[in-house]
């Protein structure tokens, strides 16, 4: 999963936080992936609970990226998705809609 995830797009501000295991690290990422999203994608939003089942399979509380380290690496990584919104958006789809490559259904219509 965690090579899948390293095609979702940029880490956060070019560099991964080492001291962040790579499973909390890829959740983070997609975390920072679902509120660019809800915020930039006009045609996209989140299942919310397909979200959290995805999180919890790569074995992190989906309560633990809304604080500390891995919140901040998330909103990193939204940051870096907004540098090319109309990129991030179809990556976006391709990965995780509902056709997904990696994990379909993260991402549905609007």
């Amino acid at each position: 999963m965690a090579a899948l995830l390293a095609a979702a797009g940029p880490s956060a501000y070019g560099q991964e936080s080492a001291d962040i295991p790579a499973k909390k690290r890829n959740a983070a990422k997609l975390a920072g992936l679902v509120g660019f999203v809800n915020v930039n994608c006009s045609m996209l939003k989140t299942d919310v609970e397909r979200f959290k089942g995805a999180v919890q399979s790569m074995g992190v509380d989906p309560a633990e990226i809304d604080r500390d380290a891995l919140m901040l690496q998330a909103r990193g990584y939204l940051a870096a998705y907004a540098k090319d919104v109309p990129a991030s958006c179809t990556k976006a789809q391709e990965l995780f809609g509902q056709r997904g490559r990696i994990i379909p259904g993260i991402f549905v219509p609007r």
